[in-house]
């Protein structure tokens, strides 16, 4: 860029690379963009793009919550807020003081499941007995399956 004039892609490559304040530029590209600017109404449309894109990204993120221990700090604070957990996890443990028994109740119910299937297995097979009481629990009639007899 040293020995040619800067071309409109040359400047606009620019302005991706180091923003629209051309003190930030290498000096001899700040200085080839200064001439472009005052030569060309493109580069100078380019320019005043650059400055509100960096003027809208600068509202939307301000330099404060771009360092790690602010950003650290809001990701916490999401994670510990209330509205993150769940609906049912909340209903269980913030619901009325008459429905919360019923709500544990619902949870406990596969636990206990599990553990009277693991309870009734046998190597060989379920057994009779454990088959007729989970057929009651899923409000079936055991008798009526052709391969239960």
């Amino acid at each position: 860029m040293h020995d040619k004039p800067m071309t409109l892609d040359d400047f606009e490559a620019g302005l991706d690379r180091h923003g629209a304040d051309l003190e930030r530029w290498p000096a001899d590209a700040a200085a080839q963009g200064r001439r472009l600017l005052a030569a060309s109404s493109d580069a100078r449309a380019l320019m005043t793009e650059a400055r509100d894109m960096a003027a809208l990204l600068g509202e939307a993120l301000p330099a404060a919550t771009l360092t790690s221990a602010a950003l650290r700090s809001r990701i916490l604070a999401e994670v510990t807020h209330d509205g993150t957990r769940s609906r049912a996890f909340a209903w269980l443990t913030g619901g009325s003081r008459i429905l919360r028994p019923v709500a544990i109740a619902a949870a406990l119910i596969p636990l206990f499941l599990g553990y009277a299937i693991g309870v009734g297995y046998q190597p060989g097979g379920v057994s009779e007995d454990l088959a007729s009481d989970v057929s009651l629990l899923a409000f079936a009639d055991y008798e009526t399956y052709t391969d239960a007899n």
